[in-house]
């Protein structure tokens, strides 16, 4: 359910016939859900003076239309304390209003008619929670979020000197683990979607922009993807138009590439997925939500396969914390990958799971848990974040146990998901288990 907050910006009209008016409802601010706007509409209350209340009207311009909200509530309070007269029988008693309208777009107008002249009184908007950037030919994109993506992305916000070194710690310290337990291990970093569809983005990238200055400080023998130009160049539309993430045809790429960063480039990828089927419906996605009334986009899902089919274990923790185990004995590889992952590799596991026999997703947006790992004993790991948030560099020492812990603390956990599984994975299952309880 997506909540909205609405915004009212009060005019400024001076002059003896300056109607005296007052907006009781919606409040400045106001929180307010889809459901209620769409079912409902939003309330328009309050009262209005004028010496002329006969010959003009309160109109609300809500898109292509002017809506009357007629004076048709008696207000003897309005009476007896701003007028400071009688209120029984006085002729402007019928100063109230009280109407809900569907808003048919974001911002909406509340004035007066008279004599055939439109006067402002107020202007409002819906507002989502974060603002959403409109580009070219309605593409949205992320503005005024916690990452402050514009800023990254025009380079006004560099990265840090103390996060260019604990980036270089972090890679150097992955390079170093990967070579001493001689383990395939890559860093994958999701590109944002304003990098790779520039065309469609208001704002230059910029050369100090904090994810450039990142790649330069990666070690020449880890395995590291940012796959920028690829995505670029695919066939098929690689991010979706409302939403922040990759499409499935993004995340099948991106899943590709990272299998033969770690396995090598031998494996036949492309023939696992050659018979893949996918259907076009219309979505809203985490940009097109935020907007009132919503916006959607066709985007192509799969039909003939779902990842969720695979899944043997699901601790059902929301964001950081959540730990995923699918199991598939028909993939490709009759191999273990770990992700320390984020929210873009949700839609890789659709991919991954039909190239790795197993495949465990930590969400930890990179951190690194060094318990998981030995408890797990992967043959492959791979640590994905998103360009947005590099600005803060990853752990390589963190605890996801603690993670849970914390949600725990604040919220009532829900049950795990757990089929029965392989014997090969009671081990880890377990483990993942009494990190819950």
């Amino acid at each position: 359910m997506a909540i909205y907050s609405i915004s009212t910006d009060r005019a400024n009209l001076s002059g003896e016939t300056s109607p005296q008016w007052h907006l009781d409802y919606p409040t400045k601010n106001q929180i307010i859900d889809d459901k209620e706007l769409k079912e409902h509409g939003l309330l328009f209350q309050g009262w209005l003076l004028s010496k002329s209340l006969s010959s003009l009207s309160l109109v609300l311009l809500n898109g292509n239309e002017t809506v009357e909200l007629p004076f048709s509530r008696n207000r003897p309070d309005v009476i007896s304390r701003v007028l400071g007269h009688e209120a029984d029988n006085h002729r402007l008693l019928k100063c109230g209003f009280s109407e809900r309208i569907k808003l048919k777009q974001s911002n909406f107008s509340l004035g007066i008619v008279e004599n055939g002249k439109f006067t402002e009184l107020l202007a409002g908007s819906v507002d989502g929670k974060f603002k959403v950037l409109e580009g070219k030919d309605k593409w949205l994109f992320l503005d005024n979020d916690t990452n402050k993506s514009i800023e990254q992305h025009t380079g006004k916000l560099k990265l840090s000197r103390t996060a260019q070194h604990e980036w270089k710690n972090y890679l150097l310290s992955l390079d170093k683990f990967s070579r001493s337990r001689k383990l395939p291990v890559c860093m994958l970093i999701a590109p944002s979607k304003e990098m790779v569809y520039e065309d469609f983005y208001p704002y230059k990238f910029s050369k100090k922009a904090p994810i450039k200055t990142l790649t330069n400080l990666v070690p020449e023998t880890l395995n590291f993807l940012l796959p920028v130009e690829e995505l670029k160049s695919l066939d098929e539309r690689s991010f979706r138009v409302c939403d922040t993430h990759w499409t499935l045809h993004g995340a099948k790429e991106a899943s590709i590439l990272l299998t033969k960063k770690l396995v090598g480039a031998s494996i036949d990828t492309q023939e696992v997925f050659k018979s893949d089927r996918y259907r076009s419906r219309e979505v809203t996605g985490d940009l097109g939500s935020k907007l009132f009334p919503t916006q959607s986009h066709s985007e192509d899902s799969i039909v003939n396969f779902n990842y969720r089919q695979k899944v043997i274990f699901d601790n059902n923790i929301e964001n950081f914390g959540r730990i995923i185990v699918m199991y598939n004995d028909e993939a490709k590889l009759k191999k273990t990958l770990l992700i320390f992952g984020s929210s873009s590799s949700y839609t890789m596991f659709h991919y991954l799971c039909r190239l790795f026999k197993t495949v465990v997703f930590v969400h930890s947006a990179g951190n690194v848990d060094h318990e998981v790992i030995d408890n797990l004993k992967p043959d492959y790991i791979c640590m994905q974040t998103n360009a947005r948030f590099v600005i803060k560099a990853p752990k390589f020492n963190d605890s996801v146990a603690n993670y849970i812990e914390e949600k725990k603390c604040r919220f009532k956990i829900k049950n795990a998901y757990i089929k029965p599984v392989p014997k090969e994975c009671e081990g880890y299952i377990k483990f993942f288990s009494e990190m819950l309880y």
